[in-house]
């Protein structure tokens, strides 16, 4: 599997080696990739971070997931986008609205919605408090 990244900063090198994955921009990341995983802050630099204009980018087979904040998608321009076969799917983790409300969104068969909660297995709390003790432990070391 190709593993594109983007982000405002750039990944370091160790990073990108270790995942065997190429920093690119927005753009091409979009056009380039199956499947497109959202994984940023909510705030100004994000918010409708991807609308029509974007979407418009993605290939009329890939599939996009937003486990991070539900404005980074404009949710409007994504119905849209799903309704019109722009895009192949979505799976939602977070709306623009909680709990959501939009009733095209939710009647589309091409879109998964779960209720913001897909870090809530135990498997998930176990390796985030196995993290936690550990860069803590690594931060009184030094």
């Amino acid at each position: 599997m190709k593993v594109l990244v983007y982000d405002v900063i750039a990944v370091d090198e160790k990073t990108l080696k270790e995942f065997n994955a190429r920093q690119v921009s927005l753009e091409e990341l979009l056009r380039s990739s199956d499947f497109v995983t959202l994984h940023v802050p909510g705030g100004p630099q994000t918010y409708h971070l991807i609308d029509i204009n974007k979407l418009k980018i993605m290939k009329p087979t890939a599939f996009i997931i937003n486990t991070s904040r539900g404005n980074v998608i404009k949710e409007d321009d994504l119905v849209y986008a799903l309704k019109n076969k722009m895009i192949a799917g979505a799976a939602l983790d977070v709306f623009e609205v909680e709990p959501p409300t939009n009733k095209e969104l939710l009647s589309l068969d091409n879109v998964i919605l779960t209720p913001h909660i897909g870090g809530e297995t135990a498997e998930a709390q176990r390796l985030a408090a196995t993290l936690t003790v550990s860069r803590l432990i690594e931060a009184l070391r030094q």
